[in-house]
């Protein structure tokens, strides 16, 4: 019960949104399980079609689904890096339940994956070749490296844009992880999606929050006393939030009214309720936004970038594990 538990909340993980429960299970895969699932077939389906991929072919695709192909190539190759990681432990996860299984979709594997024969269209005609390439680079460039910690691969996750800090995935999640801890990323605070302003009227916004929650009771003349943070973690994030007499999760508030991140103020302005939120994705891991700007900024190479947001974490090659 328990690794089906695991790989329910894990392989399904939506890494830019809101992608664990708060009761998630922990699981570490030892880096030479994966090697043993080396022999395995990747394939993407769509519109009833079934389409082999090479493993290189697929984190060529990962990576165009979930980072901008105009970022600094050492932040593509920190995110090859992830994407090989992220695709191997959950490999490993998925075996753990069906040995004899080695076949696997891209579905089930995780991560937003992108068809190489959309990417022309995807990025423009114009761009096609140069991104393209850099892609290749950061996929062949660092060609069969992972993130490992105490020599089991770690679950890589990461986000858009932080608030200044990451989260302790201790906080967020209820689960002690020790690579998914804070650090600074000031950088952050520089992104066009470090900061977001909605403004609801309170007569909109309380069918919206009842009709979400069914059980509650909210009053237009009380709905600054009704509707308050109940507690933040130490990054700023909103952990809990008193909604008419209960306590709900800031991730779920969030996600309900659309929010970028559950890093957000409440405060009433012009009889209006106004929202303001920092960041953008859960908090917790690798920032991209911030691995951007640290190989732009500081010229750091994409092993300094995982090694700084995946704490005591290091990069090896697995194939020479052996």
């Amino acid at each position: 019960m328990k690794k089906i538990l695991i790989k329910t909340l894990i392989v399904s993980v939506v890494v830019l949104l809101f992608p664990f429960t708060l009761t998630m299970l922990y699981s570490q895969r030892n880096h030479e399980d994966a090697i043993e699932t080396m022999d395995f077939t990747i394939y993407y389906e769509v519109n009833g079609s079934k389409d082999k991929l090479s493993f290189d072919e697929y984190l060529i695709g990962v990576v165009a689904a979930n980072m901008p192909a105009g970022y600094q190539t050492e932040a593509l190759k920190a995110q090859a890096v992830i994407a090989r990681t992220y695709a191997l432990y959950n490999i490993a996860l998925l075996t753990d339940e069906d040995k004899a299984k080695k076949n696997f979709t891209t579905s089930e594997l995780g991560l937003s994956y992108i068809s190489l024969s959309s990417l022309e269209q995807f990025w423009g005609s114009e761009d096609y070749t140069t991104y393209f390439t850099k892609l290749e680079n950061a996929v062949y460039g660092t060609k069969d490296q992972v993130i490992v910690y105490n020599n089991d691969l770690i679950l890589p996750v990461f986000f858009d844009t932080g608030s200044g800090f990451t989260r302790n995935a201790s906080e967020a999640w209820g689960v002690d992880i020790p690579y998914l801890v804070s650090v600074p990323s000031k950088q952050d605070v520089t992104s066009t999606n470090y900061l977001k302003i909605d403004e609801f009227e309170i007569s909109d916004l309380i069918p919206l929050l009842e009709n979400y929650y069914s059980d509650i009771k909210l009053t237009e003349k009380k709905f600054f006393e009704e509707v308050s943070v109940d507690t933040r973690d130490s990054a700023g994030y909103v952990t809990k939030i008193d909604l008419g007499g209960q306590t709900v999760s800031g991730e779920e508030f969030a996600k309900v009214l659309g929010l970028p991140s559950n890093h957000f103020y409440i405060e009433s302005y012009e009889d209006k309720v106004r929202i303001i939120c920092n960041g953008a994705g859960h908090g917790v891991g690798l920032s991209q936004y911030g691995a951007n700007a640290m190989a732009e900024e500081d010229d750091s190479n994409y092993e300094t970038i995982l090694e700084y947001y995946y704490t005591g974490a290091s990069i090896t090659d697995i194939a020479k594990a052996d």
